[in-house]
């Protein structure tokens, strides 16, 4: 009987980082990896699928496609007409709103407007700068899903410390300058934008602080979303 072989060019991925749930081990060993048609057939070659172009977290198994600079201001500008974007800025001012707490623009429907508007302005600044600097020190921007395969554990911590450290375009880890520098920067344009009583350079500093925190948070939820999806998923599907 001919031999039938299924070819997976591997070239083509090399130059593409890996998510850390991507075992490396899954590549391929050569330029090609065939698989025989054949009684004595081995398990063929696992290839992982490619993210979105612009997609900003990575799931384990999806290789990302690189981004120079051009792609990392795009992503960050396309992040900001998302609705989860929008979404946000009506939420946080609406609380604003509720609560009557900075900035102080009143309570009437003209100072939601004003809360969304200020709170959306900082959002872009934050993304944009954080996008703009990733380009400026060759840093990737994006979230890579550690995955269920490791402890629970180990993934707390490495969603938590990834606002802190971010990934080289060139490989391994440093500071997450890029994302840092951002939030502080947005936390100074909301002190210039917001009412005089509520400009306070003080509050700069402990805003920023609180936003460090708030965005380890949110990585949580990037890191174990699909988990308690499924699980839902599961409970809804038994019930």
């Amino acid at each position: 009987m001919p031999q039938v072989h299924a070819l997976v060019d591997a070239a083509s991925l090399e130059s593409l980082p890996d998510s850390p749930g991507f075992s490396s081990s899954q590549a391929p060993a050569s330029s090609f990896a065939a698989v025989d048609n054949t009684k004595d057939w081995q398990t063929p070659t696992v290839t992982p699928m490619v993210a979105r172009k612009y997609a900003h977290t990575i799931k384990p198994g999806y290789t990302a496609v690189p981004w120079g600079a051009k792609e990392k201001i795009t992503a960050s500008v396309l992040k900001m007409g998302t609705f989860g974007a929008v979404f946000s800025a009506a939420f946080t001012a609406g609380r604003q709103q509720l609560l009557d707490t900075r900035p102080h623009y009143g309570t009437d429907s003209a100072a939601y407007g004003e809360r969304m508007g200020a709170d959306y302005a900082r959002q872009s600044t934050q993304a944009i700068m954080n996008g703009g600097m990733s380009a400026i020190l060759r840093d990737d921007p994006r979230y890579y899903v550690l995955g269920a395969g490791h402890p629970f554990k180990s993934r707390v911590i490495y969603a938590a410390e990834r606002v802190l450290i971010t990934h080289k375009d060139s490989g391994g880890d440093t500071a997450n300058i890029p994302l840092i520098t951002g939030i502080v920067a947005s936390q100074a344009l909301a002190n210039g934008i917001y009412p005089e009583q509520d400009r306070d350079w003080t509050r700069v500093a402990t805003g920023s602080l609180g936003s460090i925190a708030s965005r380890m948070a949110t990585q949580q939820f990037k890191e174990f979303g699909d988990d308690i999806r499924q699980y839902l998923r599961h409970k809804i599907k038994k019930n």
